[in-house]
Parts: C-alpha cells; structure tokens; sequence
C-alpha cells in the first residue's frame, strides 16, 4: 500500500499473484477526513484480462482495507451508464446505486453522466 502525501490517495496494483503478472490498477483518491472519512475509487483492468473476477476480487480486498486499515467510513465510485460490466463488480462488491450525476466527468473530449454507486463501513 503506498500512501499519498497528507493521507490523500492509496494508489495499489493488481497482480496475478502466480505469474507475479501487473493486469491493473485500482486506487482511493480524494480522501476526506473529519466528519466525512469518505474516498473515491478508480480501477481498470488490462483488456485481455477482463471478466475474469480479477476487478471484483481488488474492489473487495480494496474495500476491506479502506475500512479496516486506513479507517475511512465510506467509498464512492462513479461509473458511466454504459460500462455494465463495472456496474456488475459494485453491485457485487456490495455497493448501493445513489443516483446519476449529469455532465460528471470529461471523458475523451465529452461530459459524461455517471451512476454513482457507494458502500458504507457498516
């Protein structure tokens, strides 16, 4: 786990521990303290590595740390409508649907609306 100046971001790889193989990254970024102890996560997986529940196993494990490690209470994640198969590794990582943000993102030239997903600590 490496740590970004002033407790801001958790930056991690994703491995195949057999291969010792880098296949993605997935990170914590825009933490809050205080009141809020909230961060948001970001992860992509290498292409030719998709839909082999390697997204999902580091979202949990992600999670897990998050909450028991770095002592955040939640963890939000925005995800573009479209991209079903991200949306599938929230949902069952145990992330809730809290809406759509319009115009959330720039996103190769265009503002994109996203569904925001979170999990609490509880």
């Amino acid at each position: 786990m490496q740590g970004g100046v002033n407790d801001q971001a958790y930056i991690f790889g994703i491995f195949i521990k057999e291969m010792d193989e880098l296949v993605g990254r997935i990170a914590l970024t825009g933490i809050s303290r205080g009141p809020f102890q909230n961060a948001y996560l970001g992860y992509f997986i290498d292409e030719k590595h998709n839909g082999k529940g390697y997204a999902t196993a580091a979202v949990q494990i992600c999670v897990k740390n998050a909450f028991n490690e770095i002592g955040l209470h939640r963890v939000e994640a925005g995800v573009m409508p479209k991209n079903l198969p991200s949306i599938r590794v929230l949902e069952k990582s145990g992330f809730r649907h809290e809406g759509l943000a319009k115009k959330y993102l720039k996103i190769n030239g265009a503002w994109e609306d996203h569904n925001l997903f979170a999990i609490t600590a509880e």
